[in-house]
Formats: C-alpha cells, sequence, structure tokens
C-alpha cells in the first residue's frame, strides 16, 4: 500500500498514534477531528502509560519522557490508609519505564500539520474502490481505506456495524481532578486505596500537579449524585487518610468532572472491506487496567505493520486477527477488576482487602503482567504480525 492514502476519524491518542505509525510505514494519513479547535480535541486530565505502551511509542520514535512523570511503585491501600501491598514496577526487566502523563501534553506530542479541526463525521461509503467519508459541513474525502478511531460512540463503528446496544454502565462514577499540589504526594507512586462502594486513585503529574479519582458506585452516579460535588466527595470520603480529602478540598468545584464510566462486551470483528475501527471505537473497556491508551496505542503500530504489507481488506483481517484476541481479554479483565473493587457489603470487603494483602505477589502480580506484557510481537522487529 505504499504512498496509499488513509482517513483517520478522531483526533485523539489513538487515532494520532495511528497517523504517525502509517506515515512511518510509508503511508500518508490525515486525521479529522470532530472539535473545533486543538485545545478542545486534547480534553482529559491524566492517564499511565505502562511499559508496553512505551515500548510501542519508543518504536515510533516518540519519547516521552519528556512530558511524563516517572511511575515506580504501585500502591494498594484502604481509604483509611492500611497498606495492603506494594508493586515495584518493573522497569528494568521490561526495559521500558511507566509514566503518568497529561492527556493534553500526550496530544501535543503526537499531534502534526495534517489533523483537520472542526470536522464531524457523519457517514462513509465504501465502493469498493475508496472510501468517501462525510463531514457535517458537507464536505468529504476519498481515501484508500479508512480508520475509526472516533470512541466510545464511534459513528464509523455505527456506519460498519448498525444497530448496536448501546455502551455498558459499568456501575460507577469517577469524579477527576488535576491540581497543583507540590508535596501532597509523594513523587513516584501510584496509589489505589479501596472503601467500601468507593475508592480513590492519586498519582502525580509533571511540573508539581496531582491527577486523582474518586470513583462510587451506581448508587451516587453522576445524576444521582447532587450538587455541591465536592461537599458531597468530602462527605463519601469521611475519615479517609491523607491526602484524599486534601485533595478533594484542594481542587475547586467548577474543575470537578463526573465522568461515567462505559466499556462493550468484546465482537470478534471490527473491521469491513476498506473500513476498520481503532481503540475506543472496536474495544472500549473501563479504567480499571489502566489500559485504554495502551491498547489504542498498541492497535496503531500493528495496524501500519498489517497495511504496510498488504491491500485494506487482507491487512485489516491479519490486524483484526493480531488484536481482538488480545483486547478482549483486557476488556474482561478491566470488567471484573472493577466489580471486585466496588464491593459494598463489609464482609465481601474485608475478604477483598485480605486477598489483596495474602494473593498479590502470587497471584495478582503475575497474572497482570502476564496479561499486560505478553505481547504476541515484538516492538524491535519489522515484520508484520502473522
Amino acid at each position: 500500500m505504499s504512498r496509499a492514502h488513509v482517513a483517520i476519524v478522531g483526533g485523539g491518542i489513538g487515532g494520532l498514534t495511528a497517523a504517525l505509525a502509517l506515515r512511518r510505514a510509508g503511508i500518508d494519513a490525515t486525521v479529522h477531528e470532530r472539535a473545533a479547535d486543538l485545545r478542545s480535541a486534547q480534553a482529559g486530565h491524566g492517564l499511565i502509560l505502562w511499559h508496553n505502551a512505551v515500548l510501542v511509542l519508543r518504536e515510533l520514535g516518540v519519547d516521552v519522557s519528556a512530558i511524563g512523570h516517572r511511575i515506580d511503585e504501585y500502591q494498594f491501600r484502604t481509604t483509611s490508609g492500611s497498606l495492603l501491598a506494594r508493586w515495584h514496577l518493573r522497569a528494568d526487566e521490561w526495559d521500558a519505564p511507566v509514566y503518568s502523563v497529561s492527556r493534553p501534553a500526550l496530544h501535543r506530542l503526537l499531534a502534526d500539520e495534517d489533523l483537520v479541526l472542526g470536522a464531524p463525521c457523519v457517514g462513509f461509503d465504501d465502493d469498493g474502490d475508496g472510501v468517501t467519508v462525510r463531514f457535517a459541513d458537507g464536505r468529504s474525502t476519498r481515501a484508500d481505506a479508512l480508520v475509526g478511531a472516533d470512541g466510545l460512540r464511534s459513528v464509523v463503528r455505527r456506519g460498519l456495524m448498525g444497530f448496536e446496544p448501546p455502551p455498558r454502565y459499568a456501575g460507577y462514577t469517577a469524579w477527576q481532578g488535576v491540581i497543583r499540589a507540590p508535596g501532597l504526594v509523594e513523587p513516584g507512586r501510584f496509589v489505589n486505596a479501596f472503601g467500601r462502594g468507593r475508592w480513590f486513585v492519586h498519582y502525580g503529574l509533571p511540573d508539581g500537579f496531582t491527577y486523582w479519582d474518586a470513583v462510587l458506585d451506581a448508587r451516587a452516579g453522576a445524576g444521582r449524585f447532587g450538587a455541591p460535588a465536592r461537599e458531597n466527595l468530602l462527605a463519601a470520603f469521611a475519615g479517609a487518610a491523607t491526602p484524599i480529602r486534601d485533595l478533594i478540598e484542594a481542587t475547586p468545584e467548577d474543575d470537578l468532572a463526573p465522568v461515567d464510566i462505559y466499556d462493550r462486551d468484546p465482537v470478534t470483528r471490527w473491521s469491513k472491506g476498506r473500513v476498520t475501527l481503532l481503540g475506543d471505537a472496536a474495544h472500549p473497556m473501563t479504567f480499571n487496567l489502566g489500559q485504554g491508551a495502551g491498547q489504542a496505542i498498541e492497535d496503531a503500530l500493528v495496524l501500519a505493520r498489517c497495511l504496510a504489507d498488504a491491500g485494506p481488506e487482507e491487512a485489516f483481517a491479519r490486524y483484526e486477527r493480531e488484536r481482538v484476541g488480545r483486547t478482549s481479554r483486557m476488556v474482561r479483565r478491566s470488567r471484573a477488576n472493577g466489580d471486585f473493587i466496588r464491593r459494598r457489603n463489609p464482609v465481601m470487603c474485608l475478604l477483598r482487602d485480605t486477598f489483596v494483602r495474602v494473593a498479590f505477589e502470587s497471584l495478582i502480580l503475575r497474572k497482570t503482567y502476564q496479561l499486560t506484557m505478553d505481547l504476541p510481537w515484538s516492538t524491535d522487529k519489522t515484520e508484520v504480525p502473522r
């Protein structure tokens, strides 16, 4: 497909990484983003780039150390402060550290001049020789292939698959905040604190910023929580250990952003003809493995390798064979982790905490690394995955 042209709908992390990977493979790519300005397109807070994502970005010539805050330790705690388990991240073993980054910074690192803003996709037509992509203002573009990287409620996915059940609400809602609070959290540490029907995550970002999530189960979802959010969050985490309440109190009310968490049941196919899906458009998952961005980044590399060696239909079939099984396992494990954490019954919470304390090294850590780092392809090889 040398010098072919691929249209990408969606200028998030997956779409931008796909464009970069395709261009490095000798394929022209243009990203069409619905947001009218770059700042809107970069909306979001913090995220974790685990070893696998860092390895792929390195393969694509992207050095995230310039925008990243290195995470060396992951702690499981109770919201009252008791340590359940400590996970020392294996940067040396995997030849890549783990970084926390701000989404806007990562977007800026990946974006280039071939990003078309203010281009909401409304549909496409695949005539077998190419794809015509249509936009809300009446414009259209012609490409050899189309990649839908347009997120949870993907227009491209709807055009491929027709009617589907809506995304599945996972049963919990996260209130997210980013504040500049030097010294409030320990650098290099990711903390996941479990409570009853709620949990709290926090980690440092570059330049003294901290990202946090306060996660509550369905009985306190965004539509039922009420205002003011900060007051209610403080009540929900009454008695929590430092720095949980400090982070909530330090975040302005207007900066508290509730996000209902969704995923979809995995599917066995997400391509047809000259059109395929990537990232959340293909396999949306909850955030309980921290692999949403990582799997989109992996998608991008595999997709580019496949298209570099074959026409769209053959390449997309190979791309699916390589990716569907792995991403489906990620969706299911992430969903199971969320169900495990969000227990409300005091006895079940005690059993959960005891299991983490006792079985972390022997089971949880091993299984997590086995799933995350069992890459079916090597990032230092140029051949297309088979």
